[in-house]
């Protein structure tokens, strides 16, 4: 057992995109998890959460961006604030052949600029008959985070960069 391997399949973290200016980024998301998970936890999943945003009034938006994840292959299309969203972009890993996950990826700017500061829910998000396989191993989760990228003329001069993937 020592001397075998596993491979994996992952997308290694790499730079998305680079901001050059007085920016800065705040990022907001949630569980759906409705316990920590563990195998002595309940076998439950939201199919929704919430989180809000506040920013300044000298803050302007320059992109947001909604990334997923859970566990399994992916649900791949949910909603935000009402709003279909489908992955323009997916991730995928492994950790063997029963534990597999997956991460998406969509640009919500002008999401994010018309709505401005409130609360965001993600819904239709739903894991409830994927993680069965994962709860005892402690494995089983689904999440959300949108990180906003904004200009702020009080910044010092900065280079934000914004990076992605799914690797293990």
């Amino acid at each position: 057992m020592f001397g075998a391997t596993i491979p994996l399949s992952a997308q290694d973290i790499s730079i998305f995109q680079q901001f050059n200016g007085r920016y800065d980024y705040t990022a907001i998301g949630n569980t759906l998890n409705s316990v920590e998970n563990g195998p002595d936890g309940a076998c439950e999943i939201l199919t929704s959460s919430s989180a809000d945003l506040n920013l300044s009034s000298n803050q302007n938006i320059v992109a947001a961006y909604l990334y997923w994840a859970g566990s399994g292959n992916g649900d791949l299309n949910i909603t935000l604030n009402s709003i279909s969203i489908s992955a323009e972009r997916t991730f995928s890993d492994a950790l063997d052949t029963a534990r597999v996950f997956f991460a998406a990826f969509a640009d919500v700017t002008d999401i994010i600029t018309a709505q401005g500061n409130t609360t965001y829910t993600i819904s239709d998000f739903d894991l409830t008959t994927t993680i069965a396989p994962f709860c005892s191993t402690g494995t089983n989760f689904g999440g959300w985070a949108i990180t906003v990228i904004y200009e702020d003329a009080s910044l010092p001069l900065n280079q934000l960069n914004v990076y992605d993937g799914l690797q293990s």
